[in-house]
């Protein structure tokens, strides 16, 4: 049966899950408050809602992609939100990263209204497939949580746009494991910019250094995956951005603070990528993390 699908977010990402569904033969209908974003779509024939309203008319399978809670609670609670206009039995089926007391508020606020609501935040764990290139190539993971009766309906969804769909438990519990696999990356992407300044400093070029730690262990999923094709590219465009990343280590942080344990290496990674998003850097790919650090260690930069 064919897929009839709404999308709420066509962002950088969004934009992407917009493409595959459409290129699986979904009819699809989208809504995002950025004109520019929707009117890209439209000229590639996929339909453009009006309003939030005239998107949960079209379809009762709803996709989620927006940057942060307060847009997610916004689009979904707000006067004339989405919940506000669904029709019972719709199913919403959350990708944002958000953090896990809003996932929880959005389940319950959902059941209220006779919606089911899936949050389930993504990351890559292929090659090549994080950030932009695992939306392109559509084998993202999906951390999912709520009921498991919603989340075996929203696969179909699912494999349109990814490759694992991993149910994790009730509500909250996908945001609380997403955060968690993005503080290990966001420290990982530091800990080799590092490195690899300190290889520099050395006089050790950088394609030394990559053969070596294929058979050390500094070999990682994010140094060869995601770290090197961009270095070696020259690629600092997202993939992934310093501000979501950023975003993301808060989040973090107010999970610390309500389970009250500390994360110390968070709270360093935070303030490198705000000094990242303080230097004009925030829209570029975390990897600019790499350039940072060679100014900071006197080395050449990656970008030049």
């Amino acid at each position: 049966m064919k897929l009839i699908v709404g999308q709420i977010g066509v962002g950088t990402i969004g934009r992407i899950y917009a493409e595959n569904l459409a290129k699986a033969g979904a009819s699809l209908s989208v809504f995002d408050t950025d004109a520019k974003q929707c009117e890209a779509l439209a000229a590639r024939g996929i339909t453009v809602a009006t309003s939030l309203a005239d998107l949960t008319r079209r379809a009762q399978l709803i996709l989620v992609s927006l940057p942060n809670p307060d847009a997610a609670r916004s689009c979904m609670l707000d006067v004339g939100g989405a919940f506000a206009s669904a029709q019972p039995g719709t199913l919403f089926l959350d990708t944002s990263t958000i953090d896990p007391r809003t996932a929880r508020e959005l389940f319950a606020a959902a059941k209220q209204r006779g919606l089911d609501y899936i949050e389930a935040p993504v990351s890559g764990g292929e090659p090549m497939g994080a950030g932009t290139d695992g939306a392109k190539a559509a084998n993202i993971t999906f951390m999912a949580a709520g009921e498991k009766a919603a989340f075996e309906r929203a696969k179909p969804l699912m494999t349109c746009i990814g490759q694992h769909f991993l149910f994790l438990g009730p509500a909250g519990m996908g945001s609380t494991i997403k955060l968690i696999s993005n503080h290990i990356s966001g420290l990982h992407n530091l800990i080799a910019s590092e490195a690899f300044m300190l290889g520099r400093a050395a006089g050790v070029d950088s394609e030394t250094l990559f053969s070596v730690f294929q058979h050390t262990d500094a070999n990682s999923y994010w140094l060869f995956n995601y770290f090197a094709p961009r270095i070696r590219a020259k690629n600092f465009e997202p993939g992934f951005s310093v501000d979501l990343q950023y975003k993301d280590h808060r989040l973090a942080e107010d999970l610390a603070r309500e389970l009250k344990v500390p994360l110390l290496f968070n709270a360093l990674a935070m303030q490198i990528y705000q000094i990242l998003r303080s230097t004009g850097s925030g829209s570029k790919d975390v990897v600019e993390a790499a350039n940072l650090m060679s100014d900071w260690g006197h080395v050449p930069r990656y970008d030049v």
